[in-house]
């Protein structure tokens, strides 16, 4: 089978010839020597979903002008940017915050920091969006079999968690609910109008969500779920499916008590379905209860290679197979997209995660093959 062909079998809950096997590693874990194998096996072997234009989202749905500048430079120890988005709701700016070294950066100030940033949103006319079809089939004629092409769709309120803090987010729930349910509607009305027209040229039909992982607990509980996330998400799933489509959320932390529920959604796929300490999946009982109708991607802890032994790495390789690839409906995949090397650290670590990494992969295809032993 070609990557496609097994990423598509299994997600139509059939058994392709293996498990397939998401993964990649980070852009300055593929300079190291000791990775020059494992990336010969992820070329060989890999199957992952692969990123393909779609619509223009802008920031929050307006298109934007944007640009960055730095605003304090200490060489050697850090950087601070400020990030500006120039929109037809006006002016959004944000501080960021980069220890020199480091590949990731810390926020001082988001885009939304205030009740009037949320209005402006809820409140400003919204244009039309556009998305280029002849870009989308050159993207998918070029990942061709290697890859199941995929197109992420804007979410409005999980835009809102990530561009504002958790504090004044969930604040706002209480305080400015009318306010909220606003810029939901009028967000959620364009992604509508744009998914009705992606899929009317035919994008997809693979859709991807980034949105629910801080809107369940520890921050969010059924009845704030109900209001502010089931109705808006299941319009926006439902018009994907009508259009022929499917949608996979990207999902950390403690999903397990509400699978079912966002099945109901309509999500069709989630991943990576964290295990203890990150989050709270037993992937034998996700299976049980949504593996017929959701296709689950996890769940091996990658964020642990740094200093687990190849051993651990199997066994949870072996475990994870055995919950939940029967059947079909089920892709391996570590818990974190770069495999374990998403951040610097330390050359002995750095090695480790890499050989860890290596072991993954190797161990899925020892286990994987069907029909599963």
């Amino acid at each position: 089978m070609t990557h496609r062909e097994r990423l598509e079998t299994a997600w139509s809950f059939r058994e392709p010839d293996r498990v397939p096997i998401e993964m990649g590693i980070s852009a300055h874990a593929r300079q190291h020597p000791a990775a020059a194998r494992l990336l010969e096996l992820i070329g060989e072997h890999a199957d992952n979903l692969a990123g393909a234009p779609g619509a223009d989202w802008g920031l929050a749905g307006f298109p934007t002008d944007y640009h960055e500048e730095t605003v304090e430079d200490r060489p050697g120890e850090y950087r601070v940017i400020r990030r500006v988005h120039e929109t037809s709701a006006g002016t959004f700016t944000a501080l960021t915050y980069h220890p020199a070294g480091d590949v990731d950066y810390h926020w001082r100030k988001r885009f939304v920091s205030t009740v009037d940033d949320l209005r402006r949103l809820a409140e400003s006319p919204r244009p039309a969006l556009r998305w280029d079809a002849a870009a989308w089939r050159e993207r998918v004629e070029q990942i061709g079999q290697c890859a199941l092409p995929c197109v992420s769709i804007f979410h409005p309120l999980g835009f809102l968690v990530r561009n504002s803090t958790l504090e004044e987010v969930y604040a706002w729930f209480h305080d400015e609910a009318d306010l909220m349910h606003r810029y939901l509607q009028a967000a959620n009305a364009q992604v509508l109008r744009c998914v009705r027209g992606m899929t009317a040229d035919g994008i997809g039909p693979v859709f991807s969500v980034c949105a629910h992982e801080m809107l369940l607990p520890p921050w969010m509980g059924h009845r704030l779920f109900d209001e502010f996330v089931f109705p808006y998400d299941k319009s926006v799933n439902d018009a994907v499916h009508a259009g022929g489509g499917k949608v996979r959320a990207h999902c950390h932390g403690n999903c397990m008590d509400f699978l079912e529920k966002l099945s109901e959604m309509g999500i069709d796929a989630i991943e990576p379905l964290e295990p203890p300490p990150a989050g709270d999946v037993d992937l034998a009982e996700a299976a049980r209860r949504v593996g017929d109708r959701m296709m689950l991607s996890g769940n091996v802890r990658s964020e642990l290679f740094w200093r687990e032994g190849p051993d651990d790495v199997r066994r949870q390789v072996r475990q994870a197979i055995r919950a939940a690839a029967p059947g079909g409906g089920f892709s391996l995949r570590t818990t974190g997209g770069a495999s374990g090397t998403s951040t610097i650290m330390p050359e002995e670590q750095l090695r480790r995660a890499l050989a860890n990494a290596e072991a993954y992969l190797l161990a899925a295809l020892q286990y994987g093959q069907y029909p599963i032993a």
